[in-house]
C-alpha cells in the first residue's frame, strides 16, 4: 500500500516526476524599481521523465522567431518586446543591465530626472550568452519597457560571426513560475 502511494505521488499526468533531478535555472532579464536587472531564476515546474528525457514545462508560448544579427553589432539600450525565451544557437551576446548611465563609466544613457527613481540604481551586471549549456545559451527576457521605465538593458553582439537566436514569446507576457536565486546571471 505504501509503495503504491509513493508511486502515485511521483506520477504527474501519466509521466514520472524525478525527485533527484536538479531544477532548471535560467538567467533572466527582469524589471525592478523601474530598471532592467539580470537575475538567476529557478523555474518551479518539476522535472518530468518522458520519452527518455528530463522535461520542464515552461508555459504557453506563441509563434517563435529565428533571428540573425550581423557580427559586431551594438544595439544599445533595449527592452524585451515580449516576455520571451531566447536561445542562442550561434555567436555571442553581451548584455549589461541596467543599461549604463547616471554615473556609470560605461556608455551613457538618459538619466532619470526630477526624482523619478523610486530607489537607488541597481548595480550593473553583465551576462554573456553563447551556444553550449542551458546556463550559457538560454535567457528569459522579461524587462518590458512599461516596467523598466528608467533604464533598459544594453545589448551587444561582439562576435566575428553572425549571432543566431530563436525567440519564443510567452502567451500574455506571462513568465514561467519561478523564484529568484540571486542578482546577476546564473553561473
Amino acid at each position: 500500500m505504501r509503495l503504491l502511494a509513493l508511486l502515485a505521488s511521483l506520477v504527474v499526468g501519466g509521466k514520472i516526476a524525478l525527485g533527484d533531478t536538479p531544477p532548471l535555472n535560467i538567467t533572466a532579464l527582469s524589471s525592478r524599481d523601474g530598471y532592467s536587472v539580470l537575475e538567476c531564476w529557478q523555474l518551479l515546474s518539476p522535472p518530468v521523465n518522458y520519452l527518455s528525457a528530463v522535461n520542464y514545462a515552461l508555459g504557453n508560448t506563441t509563434v517563435a522567431t529565428w533571428s540573425r544579427i550581423e557580427p559586431r553589432t551594438t544595439v544599445g539600450e533595449a527592452w524585451a518586446p515580449h516576455v520571451q525565451l531566447s536561445v542562442v544557437l550561434n555567436g555571442l551576446i553581451r548584455i549589461t543591465a541596467p543599461a549604463p548611465g547616471c554615473g556609470s563609466t560605461s556608455v551613457p544613457t538618459l538619466c532619470p530626472r526630477n526624482g523619478l527613481a523610486s530607489g537607488p540604481r541597481p548595480s550593473e551586471a553583465v551576462a554573456y550568452l553563447m551556444p553550449g549549456t542551458a546556463l550559457s545559451s538560454v535567457l528569459i527576457a522579461a524587462d518590458l519597457k512599461a516596467s523598466s521605465t528608467l533604464a533598459g538593458h544594453f545589448t551587444e553582439f561582439p562576435s566575428d560571426e553572425a549571432t543566431i537566436l530563436v525567440q519564443i514569446p510567452f502567451v500574455g507576457d506571462k513568465a514561467p513560475t519561478h523564484m529568484i536565486l540571486h542578482d546577476g546571471p546564473c553561473m
